[in-house]
């Protein structure tokens, strides 16, 4: 399914990990259609170039009375923590988000997440059976690389940590590129080309913020369509 914010976009939105990756696209986009951002960051001079529709909150994201200011009038939150297994950001930080977002009244929360990240009562694609087998045996020698991502998942399936009452959806992306935007295409059940242009990726976070089309989902987004298997 091809998406774009000319169907839906928010008017106001906070993004937590900006300068990363995924942030930069997420960050572009909404400078790039004309919504509002509240980048809540702890180094501000990052964003010394940002347009007059940004707002540079600095903070840590354990201090959720300045998270609740920063998300005041947001539609939702879009989360571009990185999954760092020695930071650990998303189980340290994740926690006093949602509890902001709450004090605040956003109930509207866009997570980022591995591609190779599974939720209860999915089929594994190719890229999944591939990599799976590699990733257990990892963890026999405490090396988890989806600790991070499937902790946030477990959370917001659970609806614990905070997350209870908050509306979510986590965008998975394989393998992200810098390629120019063209339009996000968002595949449900199966895994559609493996590269995303992180502004393709930003535009289809943006639109979930406005819909309600991918709640609790985790769809796979590309900047291709769906390959076709013969």
């Amino acid at each position: 399914m091809f998406m774009s914010t000319n169907i839906a976009k928010p008017v106001k939105v906070a993004i937590l990990g900006a300068s990363g990756t995924y942030g930069k696209g997420i960050l572009a986009r909404a400078e790039e259609i004309g919504v509002e951002t509240v980048v809540v960051t702890r180094s501000p001079h990052k964003f010394e170039n940002v347009k007059a529709t940004t707002t540079v909150v600095e903070t840590q994201l354990a201090d959720e009375e300045k998270l609740k200011q920063a998300f005041a009038g947001c539609d939702g939150v879009i989360s571009a923590l990185g999954d760092d297994r020695k930071e650990r950001p998303k189980t340290h930080n994740l926690p006093h988000v949602w509890n902001a977002m709450k004090a605040a009244g956003v109930t509207k929360y866009i997570g980022m997440a591995s591609g190779a990240m599974m939720l209860p009562g999915e089929k594994p694609g190719g890229f999944q059976r591939t990599v799976h087998p590699l990733l257990s045996l990892l963890k026999l020698f405490d090396i988890d690389f989806l600790e991070q991502n499937e902790w946030e998942r477990d959370s917001l399936l659970m609806g614990k940590n905070g997350v209870d009452a908050v509306t979510w959806v986590l965008a998975r992306v394989v393998r992200p590129t810098e390629t120019p935007f063209v339009g996000a295409y968002v595949h449900k059940n199966k895994r559609g080309p493996m590269s995303c242009s992180i502004y393709d990726h930003g535009d289809f976070c943006l639109y979930c913020v406005a819909s309600d089309e991918w709640n609790k989902l985790a769809p796979h987004v590309s900047s291709g369509p769906q390959v076709k298997r013969k």
